[in-house]
This record gives C-alpha cells, sequence and structure tokens, in this order.
C-alpha cells in the first residue's frame, strides 16, 4: 500500500535483509541434508548463521565437523552474502535486471559504504563485483598452489572468500595454528584480510590512481612536450583521495603497533619458549592484522598472557575501515577521536587530522558513536555474567571476566577470536552474542543515525552554568 511506503526506509531495509538472511541460513543449517551426522539444534544453526552473515567467525560448533559439503556451502553462501552487504547485493540485482534503482536503494548503500552520494551507483557497484571476486579468485589460487594436497579446491575457496570477507572460518578445529610457520600461506591470508579490511572504496580508489598515472605515461611517451611547456593534465598531482590515505596510514600505523606490542607482551610467555624468532614475529603479526578485522588464529588464544588479550581487544574493538566487511568502531572513527583529544590538549577548537579540519558534526557524529559502542559492550558483558555465571562467588564463577568481556568485543566487532568460551555458553549467552554481532555488524553509525530521524530541534535553549571537572 502507498501509505506504508513511508516506513521503507534506508535504515529499515539493511535490518529487514540481514535478519531475513540470517532466518533462511538457520532454516537451512538445521536441517538434515546440511548435517554430518544428528540434526545440529536450531539455536546452534542459528548462531553459525548469525556469525556467517554478520562475517564474524564466532563458532558455537565446529563447521567443518557438524556440516557436510552442502552445509559448508551454505555457510560459504551466507559469508559472501555478508562480506558484499545484503543490500549491495540486492541493489546489484535490481541494476542487472534492468529496473530503475529507487531512492532509498541508493541511499542505503551509500549509507553503508560512506560513499559521496553523487557517485555512479551502477559502475561503483559492477567494479565493486569484479574487486571482490578478482581478489578472492587469486587467493583461492595461490592458496590452492601452496599445498595443493593439503588445501584441496573446496578448502582453498572457502579460506579465500572468509579472509576477504573477514569472516574468521577456517576449514580445520584449530583455525590457522598448523600454517603459523609458512610464510606464503601467511603473507596470502594477510593480504586478503588487509584488502577486505580497508574497504571497496579505498581499493578503487588505489585502481584508479594506478590508471591514472599508467595513462598519464603513455600520454608523454605519445607526445613528450618541452619542460617549459608542459602538459597541465601531466603537471597535476595524481594522489589518494583524503579519506584512502587516511585510511591506509592508520591501518599501517595500526599493524606495525600491534605487531610490536604482542610480540613484547609475549615475550617472556612460557607457552612460546623454545619457539624460532622468525616464527614468533609471524604469529605477532599475523595476529595483528587479524585481530582488527578477520578473527583467525595462528595460536590458541587461551594461551596469551593477560596484557597481550587487552591490546588484543583494543585491535578489535577499533576495527577496519568504513565501507568495508570489517567491524568496529572504524579506523577513521579512531583517528577523529585521536585528533580531538590532541587538539584538545593543546587548547585548539578545531579537530585536526591529517593537516585537515574535520567538521563539527563529523566529530561529534564519531563521540556518539564511540559512546554507543562502549555501552553496547558494557550491556552485553554484564547480560553475559548474569546468565552464565548467575549467583556464584568471584572465585568460584564458572568464566573469568576477562574471558567474557573477549567474546563481547569480539562478537561486537565481527572479529571471531575467542579464548574457547563461546561453544560452552548457554542458549541464552549464545543469543545474546547473536544480537551483539548483528548490532556489530551493522554499526552504531546506522543506529545512531536511525535513532537522529526521530529527533526533533529545540525551539528553545538552555542557559549555560558552569561546574568542576575531575
Amino acid at each position: 500500500m502507498p501509505g506504508n511506503r513511508h516506513y521503507i526506509t534506508p535504515f529499515v531495509l539493511p535490518v529487514a535483509a540481514f535478519i531475513a538472511t540470517i532466518a533462511l541460513g538457520s532454516l537451512l543449517l538445521s536441517l538434515d541434508i546440511c548435517a554430518a551426522g544428528a540434526p545440529v539444534p536450531f539455536v546452534d544453526a542459528l548462531f553459525i548463521a548469525t556469525s556467517a552473515v554478520c562475517v564474524t567467525g564466532l563458532a558455537s560448533v565446529d563447521v567443518f565437523t557438524v556440516f557436510n559439503r552442502t552445509g559448508q556451502s551454505v555457510v560459504l553462501a551466507l559469508i559472501q552474502l555478508g562480506g558484499l552487504g545484503i543490500v549491495t547485493y540486492t541493489t546489484l540485482v535490481f541494476y542487472m535486471l534492468g529496473k530503475r534503482i529507487q531512492l532509498r536503494d541508493r541511499l542505503a548503500v551509500e549509507q553503508g559504504l560512506f560513499y559521496d552520494p553523487s557517485f555512479d551507483l551502477g559502475r561503483f557497484l559492477q567494479r565493486m563485483v569484479v574487486i571482490v571476486l578478482l581478489f578472492e579468485t587469486a587467493g583461492a589460487v595461490v592458496l590452492y598452489f601452496f599445498e595443493p594436497e593439503r588445501f584441496g579446491v573446496f578448502n582453498a575457496v572457502f579460506l579465500s572468500v572468509s579472509a576477504f570477507c573477514n569472516a574468521g572460518f577456517a576449514p580445520w578445529q584449530d583455525s590457522l595454528a598448523q600454517w603459523r610457520n609458512h610464510w606464503g600461506v601467511g603473507f596470502a591470508i594477510m593480504s586478503l584480510i588487509v584488502a577486505g579490511g580497508i574497504g571497496y572504496y579505498v581499493i578503487e580508489d588505489i585502481f584508479s590512481v594506478i590508471r591514472a598515472k599508467v595513462a598519464r605515461f603513455r600520454r608523454r611517451r605519445r607526445c613528450p612536450l618541452p619542460l617549459e611547456a608542459p602538459d597541465r593534465a601531466c603537471a597535476e598531482r595524481i594522489r589518494l583521495q583524503y579519506f584512502s590515505r587516511i585510511a591506509l596510514s592508520t591501518t599501517f600505523f595500526l599493524i606495525v603497533a600491534g605487531t610490536g606490542g604482542i610480540f613484547l607482551l609475549e615475550l617472556c610467555n612460557a607457552a612460546w619458549q623454545g619457539v624460532p624468532l622468525s616464527e614468533r614475529v609471524l604469529i605477532a603479526l599475523f595476529q595483528s592484522v587479524t585481530s582488527r578485522t578477520a578473527g583467525f588464529a595462528t595460536v590458541d588464544m587461551a594461551l596469551l598472557t593477560d596484557a597481550a588479550l587487552l591490546a588484543t581487544v583494543i585491535l578489535m574493538f577499533i576495527g577496519g575501515s568504513p565501507g568495508s566487511a570489517a567491524g568496529g568502531i572504524k579506523t577513521t572513527t579512531f583517528r577523529i577521536l585521536w585528533g580531538y583529544l590532541v587538539e584538545q590538549l593543546r587548547g585548539h577548537t578545531q579537530i585536526v587530522v591529517a593537516g585537515r579540519a574535520v567538521p563539527p558534526r563529523i566529530g561529534n557524529k564519531a563521540m556518539i558513536l564511540f559512546g554507543w559502542a562502549v555501552l553496547t559492550v558494557i550491556a552485553a558483558t554484564f547480560a553475559l555474567m548474569v546468565t552464565e555465571n548467575g549467583a556464584a562467588p568471584h572465585g568460584t564463577a564458572p568464566f573469568r571476566f576477562m574471558d567474557i568481556f573477549f567474546e563481547v568485543v569480539s562478537a561486537f566487532a565481527t572479529v571471531g577470536l575467542s579464548v574457547n568460551v563461546t561453544p560452552l555458553l548457554s542458549a541464552e549467552g549464545k543469543l545474546i552474542l547473536c544480537g551483539v554481532m548483528l548490532v556489530g555488524k551493522l554499526g552504531p553509525v546506522w543506529l545512531v543515525t536511525t535513532i537522529q530521524q526521530f529527533q526533533i530541534a529545540p525551539a528553545y535553549r538552555f542557559p549555560e552554568e558552569s561546574m568542576p571537572v575531575g
């Protein structure tokens, strides 16, 4: 009915698409046709479907043990849909069928991609799918030829898709522990994780710069000009856009800082005595990369020190870049918050990031996002402590605070790293984590923007009053 169209907004559409996909995936995974043995309980099927669509990687059961190849293929399809974004996928289907893309679909995609509203949606979606298939195909080929017998075609494809979509599902029970000293496989997986974590827009921007530089080089070779009369198109500087530079520089900083931090914090860990130095470096590098976005593990996370786990929590909470398959508060939010702190300490009123002032409304949105994320994590941690530890005294509680806190942040940031707590949770605890994963995937920005649709500007202002702080 025409009167109901008002409620189909760019903010309702993603929720409906995600919930519908999760429901369908849960139903399929609970069927006998997908089970390797006894049918999987519906709660576990729901958890795996939610984790796959939200590209998290947390698992209440081992996917490659309880599901047959049909069930594994369903999980793979859910990961791919979640990685691309359900709304983006729907809009692409409309475009390929030649239908008119409605404004609400265009706005929904742009909201998820954090992109300029003037861009060509159809062209961008086509390029995005090409980029995704290019990376995933290249990754599968590289992984297969590294170890054809140990991988096989399906496992290579599954791992490549899971890595690029930052899902964290692996074909082995120990995740990627058996590959922790294989530099080739390690760098292939890390490359896919980083590519999927920086976002489709950044990758497209990189390709655009490369194409522009190649075109300029060809023009110069075809028509060399004297130095005193340079071609204006050749003389202008070709560089990445501001957002891409921020995303890439922050990603590089977090990888380097995370690698150094994890390596130093685990230097004296008795669990790693006898492990060669080169292998320790690779483990630290891989954990730094995977902690922010993907959730693969080359070591048992329960063997890390509490300090290293806390460092991992910080990396997970920050997450990847906007418009990517990663979760967390995003790298740009982290840079804005850091810029705000630095400028406040300097006594400046503007928020400056990489030589550019950030508009106040963007700064406010970043702070609201950070606050909402913190409140979500606190509320979910509290809820899990109630459902799992109940009235047990602190010294005899089944789960430690750090273990529950780690799982909650991993779910919220859609990372998927675990200290082996998730399979032990009650049905209520698993449902709580399902909700946290869904909120983390949709993003606090979406929630804040939705709330703002119902806000009414006040018709008056209150008088100001000073108050001591600290």
